[in-house]
């Protein structure tokens, strides 16, 4: 199992953690919880940035541009490891100088980093890796300087050894708090990004930028309802798909939204009737939060793509109900496991829904499995053994998992409720006090 440790990042002064299946993290606004589901993001990511270092060098190599070639793959990984870094937590003046992260691919598989000053630079972002990490970059560099001829086998060949090196072959797919911005701005977005230059887009939180490239190239594929993509792909692929689940997906997706997403004519569209439809930008806050979670978490499952899922507060601006189809709805997405969940959330409507969907696993072995599926559909149900939950606060991040009971613990909660109850009661008692 892969495994994170954080010291001194941001508001986070100490975590050590597992990568379970589904993680959940939640408490205070600020922190960390945002720290710590980008550290991840960031680790997860590196093999895809070591893969377009190698790509860039292999083809500058064929240019014979020596400039580019007196940099190593291991600088040039380093170099993009240090300004992606940059990007996702911003400037490493402010920081504490015993920051440091550390992420275990596997026992012996890992990459560090931290701080180091010296006159020139303070703060310099110091990284080592392991042995095996470092063997690898210099093979890719010898690798490169053999090669003379560029092919699609070579490529393949060396996207599965660094998959292997990084114990990864799933997508990491970060969907940020704050989407409705994105969605609001939708009809714009092609036109404003494509003007902006390189510069002014790594000026972007890299994680925004991830998404919103994203969202930009899957509008396409939506230019029919989530029912007729389902019986195109019947026809296209050669995979074997789980027609029940991605039906249930496009059922809860129309409860969600009060409709259907279509991209036509250059807009984005929410099809409220056949004939009714409102632009996504005119629809509801709620509906712009949630359209793009939904959207995503179906077009990978859809297209039989394995991937790591990383979405903050899929709660916002949603009515509880809602907030409790669309918890159904993530973990729907897992795909019987093939795909990992990590959400950061606020709500405890989220939170309580998690534990009605691990409750039913764990009353399926005493009671009728086919009564508990009438209440909650089996397919949403939560294995206990595949469930992380966090609670963050005063820097400190620790497990607010029951395991007597396999729940999230009832404090984490109903903690403001008490709060608020208990203010409440004071205040009633003040009244009887006047009497």
């Amino acid at each position: 199992m892969q495994k994170i440790i954080i010291n001194h990042l941001g508001p986070i002064k100490h975590c050590e953690l597992n990568i379970n299946d589904f993680i959940i993290c939640t408490g205070p606004q600020a922190a960390g919880k945002s720290t710590l589901a980008k550290s991840v993001f960031f680790f997860k990511n590196l093999r895809n940035i070591l893969y377009s270092q190698f790509m860039k060098q292999y083809l500058l190599s064929m240019e014979d541009n020596d400039d580019v070639l007196a940099l190593s793959i291991e600088n040039r990984f380093y170099r993009e490891m240090r300004s992606n870094f940059l990007q996702i937590f911003g400037t490493t003046w402010h920081m504490d100088r015993a920051m440091s992260l550390e992420y275990y691919y596997a026992e012996n598989t890992f990459i560090k980093m931290s701080l180091k000053s010296n006159i020139d630079i303070p703060n310099y972002i110091w990284i080592e890796c392991s042995k095996d990490i470092q063997d690898f970059l210099g093979r890719l560099d010898a690798l490169q300087k053999e090669q003379h001829e560029y092919t699609e086998e070579l490529t393949v060949q060396i996207m599965h050894e660094i998959e292997l090196i990084f114990c990864e072959d799933a997508a990491v797919v970060y969907i940020p708090a704050g989407r409705s911005m994105i969605t609001l701005l939708s009809s714009q977005l092609n036109y404003i990004y494509s003007f902006m230059n390189d510069t002014q887009k790594r000026n972007l939180d890299y994680c925004t930028q991830s998404y919103l490239e994203r969202i930009l190239r899957l509008k396409q594929s939506f230019t029919q309802n989530p029912d007729a993509m389902i019986k195109d792909a019947i026809m296209l692929t050669d995979t074997k798909l789980d027609i029940n689940l991605l039906y249930e997906m496009t059922s809860l997706m129309r409860d969600i939204l009060q409709g259907e997403y279509l991209y036509k004519d250059g807009e984005e569209r929410l099809q409220v009737t056949k004939d009714q439809y409102v632009k996504v930008n005119f629809a509801s806050s709620g509906q712009q939060e949630v359209v793009w979670i939904l959207n995503v978490l179906f077009y990978y499952l859809l297209n039989n793509r394995k991937a790591y899922f990383i979405i903050e507060e899929p709660e916002s601006h949603l009515f509880p109900q809602a907030q409790k189809l669309v918890t159904e709805f993530i973990s729907l997405a897992r795909g019987k496991g093939r795909n990992q969940i990590f959400i950061t959330t606020h709500s405890p409507y989220i939170l309580g829904t998690i534990n009605n969907l691990l409750y039913a696993d764990k009353i399926s072995e005493s009671v009728s499995p086919k009564k508990v599926a009438s209440i909650i559909p089996q397919s949403r149900w939560l294995d206990f053994s595949t469930i992380s939950a966090y609670f963050i606060n005063n820097g400190i991040v620790a497990s607010c998992l029951d395991k007597e009971f396999h729940s999230i613990e009832n404090e984490v909660i109903d903690g403001a409720s008490d709060v608020i109850n208990e203010d409440y009661d004071k205040m009633v008692l003040l009244k009887e006090e006047s009497k």
